[in-house]
């Protein structure tokens, strides 16, 4: 609904809405200190925002289509996007302006992912290949090659050494970050894999998918501990909670998920138990219109979409 919807994980409550996009919002990303939310959205556009009170603080516009991935350095200063137009942009935040225009894919660009120092960006896309990227200078610097089919996301293992990588065919890669070697391949999914995220110590890997599951893999291993079941549409993001030291000590590791069931979900990583789902409020929600005439089909579905029970 090119809206943007911030929950407080507790209590299960919508906080606020940020409106502005004219289209569909395709990715998110938090500035490393919580600061700032990114969007990149079907409008070409990328908005930052001050989640504190909503308000639009700054719109960079240069792509020629749909924004499908932004990622921040981790010392905040630049902003990595990608988009349809094939295309990778390094943003000056500060400045508020392109600073450089990384080129190379021959299809879309799914995924980008910044290395734990900073000096490489990682990019993944339909061309079937992952690019590394030195940040400073733009060049490519290696393409690991291996998925049979579109790539869909990336991301760096906590000490930089791994990327793992996510594929339409369902199946996920380890590679070696230096030598770009194919260290194990993850099978499990029997669908697209839409996202790959890393859990904060390194030793897990959550995988979503959809085939409507979440699983979480033993990196050493390679093998599927846990598959988190309860949505019931394509699950098309996940995101580990930040933790707090005593957290990461104690692993106490919670996962969220996000779907075209229209829920998110939260996870307890270590018992597979779902602890909460969050879902927008819906006008509709209930109203029963079986048997409703003087309406279209199109009317009644619009209606479903929004809550309300058909036949």
């Amino acid at each position: 609904d090119s809206r943007i919807r911030l929950w407080n994980p507790d209590t299960g409550l919508c906080l606020k809405m940020l409106q502005g996009h004219r289209n569909w919002i395709w990715s998110l990303a938090w500035s490393p200190d919580g600061s700032i939310l990114t969007s990149g959205s079907d409008d070409c556009d990328i908005r930052l925002w001050n989640p504190s009170n909503g308000e639009c603080l700054t719109t960079l516009q240069g792509h020629e289509s749909w924004v499908w991935t932004v990622a921040w350095s981790p010392n905040s200063q630049i902003l990595a996007s990608a988009a349809g137009d094939l295309n990778i942009r390094l943003w000056d935040i500060q400045e508020g302006k392109s600073m450089k225009i990384l080129q190379g894919h021959s299809n879309w660009i799914t995924s980008v992912a910044w290395s734990p120092d900073g000096k490489i960006l990682a990019s993944a896309g339909h061309d079937r290949t992952i690019r590394l990227w030195d940040s400073s200078s733009g060049e490519c610097l290696n393409i690991f090659q291996g998925h049979n089919n579109w790539v869909e996301s990336v991301a760096w293992s906590p000490d930089g050494k791994i990327l793992a990588s996510g594929s339409q065919n369902g199946n996920i890669r380890l590679w070696d970050s230096n030598t770009g070697k194919c260290l194990k391949i993850l099978q499990g999914h029997s669908n697209r894999v839409r996202a790959v995220v890393w859990s904060p110590d390194g030793e897990m890997l959550a995988s979503c998918s959809h085939d409507r599951t979440i699983r979480l893999w033993d990196v050493q291993t390679g093998e599927c501990t846990k598959i988190l079941e309860g949505h019931t549409s394509q699950v098309w993001s996940v995101a580990w909670r930040p933790v707090v030291s005593n957290e990461a000590q104690n692993r106490d590791f919670v996962l969220a998920s996000s779907s075209a069931d229209e829920t998110i979900k939260l996870w307890d990583a270590n018992t597979g138990e779902c602890l909460k789902t969050l879902r927008a409020d819906r006008p509709y929600e209930g109203m029963n219109i079986t048997g409703v005439t003087g309406i279209t089909e199109a009317q009644k579905a619009t209606l479903e979409v929004l809550g309300a029970i058909g036949n």
